[in-house]
């Protein structure tokens, strides 16, 4: 994955079956195995694919960092560090989840009334104004 990886840095857009023909066996299981790895490369959102056909690789920015950072073993190690420091905390952050959620609430609330006495007061700030209008016409 390294490889396929520095490769589409290199060229900028790479056709994943012609690069495996050139650095891996042709049968059909190197060429599975190849489009594998290409498909791990864009879910992992390092490459992404520019033809309709997902033949074609292009890097994305996320993918040039881990190029010029080290490449691809780097980027397992760091996010293998992500997940181990993540679990650690999971229920910590489940009752986080449920506070932000609950402010995100009261929030919405606070947003919908809000909107609501806005609209209130502009019907009767028109209305006054029609008042007003219909007294100044019917003076002259």
């Amino acid at each position: 994955m390294d490889t396929l990886l520095n490769a589409v840095y290199k060229n900028g857009i790479l056709n994943t079956y012609d690069f495996c023909a050139e650095h891996w066996n042709t049968d059909e299981e190197g060429f599975r195995q190849c489009k594998a790895l290409a498909d791990e490369l864009v879910e992992g959102k390092l490459v992404r694919y520019n033809d309709s056909q997902k033949t074609e690789l292009k890097i994305t920015n996320y993918g040039r960092y881990w190029v010029v950072h080290g490449g691809f073993l780097i980027y397992l190690k760091e996010s293998e560090k992500k997940i181990k420091s993540g679990r650690g905390s999971d229920k910590h952050n489940g009752e986080l989840k449920e506070e932000l959620k609950e402010a995100r609430l009261k929030f919405t609330h606070y947003r919908i009334v809000t909107y609501w006495w806005s609209f209130a007061l502009t019907l009767i700030s028109f209305l006054l104004s029609l008042l007003n209008l219909y007294l100044i016409l019917s003076r002259k």
